[in-house]
């Protein structure tokens, strides 16, 4: 996924010295190295910490659920579980580093972490995107084709990894080309070098290194969210339709039990088509701004550049991870099965360690 300095491509950031003219690096101050103001870092400091500690906390609980209890061991909640893996995979290896890249200006991390980081946060995207897809899919052939053969656990199995598969395969050209690199910076004649995360593409033919980073954007952007949220919302407008319309072919059942089993039905539905929807939201700014700067970029001024990469992007960032933390609030709302595991598992831990505080007593009495 495109860090913020993708975007130090231009002289209206740094200029262009060669790495190797013997410059020596000087220590800058922190005023000088940081992107905000203190408050406004400050803000983004707790804002991004809430969504990780919810991100890590929910997803942990999704996972125990789906695992622990056998009942919610269904095909679509291993789906959601996936979910949950590459939210977790969001969470722990992005949401730290991207913090500090939109904040301090250069890259603080090393070339490991460059590449690491670039390349967890693209695949996460892409499972993610591809496992709502799958979920439809399950939900269609559900529904829409009850009496056709369903999704069974192997072939889940088999499409879980086919995701990861794909999704590691699109984001390992970034863990290829993005490098840590050295840019020689010059403020008020003192001259300083600050490390970046950036893309650095091989030149092909007539096509040059920006060229081919600003199409490889455009191809994830439809690649891995127009067409897969396309697809799902031409699936889900026929699942409505089947679900509020129709009835299911070979039903027989009493008027009673149909009409408890649409109530399940409607209630899956809300919560896979909120979750989609949400997805498709808070996703879209950050792809905004990834066409923004591969087709418009020249077009800005210096102080719409300003606004857009100091402070919208940022925003930007933390509205795809928020994302990824908000998941396990919409299972428990709409869920009672997710909600009902949620306090099992928190009501068993309790007991846990009531067990032990009692029994360390004992001991001790």
């Amino acid at each position: 996924m495109v860090t913020f300095d993708t975007f130090l491509n231009s002289s209206d950031f740094h200029n262009n010295n060669s790495v190797g003219q013997n410059l020596t690096d000087i220590k800058i101050s922190t005023a000088t190295r940081l992107k905000q103001s203190v408050p406004v870092i400050a803000l983004f400091g707790v804002s991004y910490f809430l969504i990780f500690a919810l991100c890590l906390v929910g997803n942990t609980l999704v996972c125990f659920v789906v695992i622990k209890i056998p009942r919610m061991r269904t095909v679509t909640n291993y789906f959601i579980l996936n979910l949950a893996v590459s939210d977790l995979l969001v969470g722990i290896f992005c949401m730290p580093a991207t913090l500090a890249d939109n904040v301090v200006m250069g890259w603080p991390f090393g070339d490991v972490m460059c590449r690491l980081v670039s390349f967890m946060s693209t695949a996460s995207v892409v499972a993610s995107v591809f496992t709502l897809l799958a979920i439809a899919v399950d939900r269609f052939y559900a529904i829409v084709l009850p009496t056709k053969p369903k999704i069974t656990v192997t072939a889940m199995t088999k499409i879980v990894i086919a995701i990861w598969v794909f999704a590691a395969a699109v984001g390992l050209p970034l863990m290829i080309f993005n490098r840590d690199e050295v840019i020689a910076h010059n403020q008020g004649g003192v001259t300083y070098m600050v490390h970046y995360c950036m893309e650095q593409w091989p030149e092909s033919g007539s096509w040059t290194k920006r060229d081919i980073s600003n199409y490889y954007s455009l191809a994830i952007v439809l690649i891995c969210y127009l067409a897969p949220l396309s697809i799902i919302l031409v699936l889900y407008m026929v699942i409505g339709y089947q679900v509020w319309f129709k009835s299911s072919p070979g039903q027989r059942a009493s008027v009673e039990a149909q009409n408890a089993i649409m109530k399940k039905k409607i209630k899956v539905i809300k919560m896979l088509i909120v979750v989609v929807i949400l997805f498709a939201l808070f996703w879209l700014p950050l792809y905004t701004i990834m066409l923004v700067n591969a087709f418009a970029h020249d077009q800005l001024t210096r102080h719409q550049k300003h606004i857009v990469y100091i402070y919208a992007f940022p925003i930007a960032h933390w509205l795809s991870y928020f994302n990824s933390s908000v998941n396990p609030i919409i299972y428990g709302y709409f869920n009672p099965n997710f909600r009902q595991g949620f306090k099992s598992l928190i009501l068993s831990r309790q007991y846990a360690n009531s067990l032990s505080e009692m029994s360390h007593t004992t001991r001790h009495g």
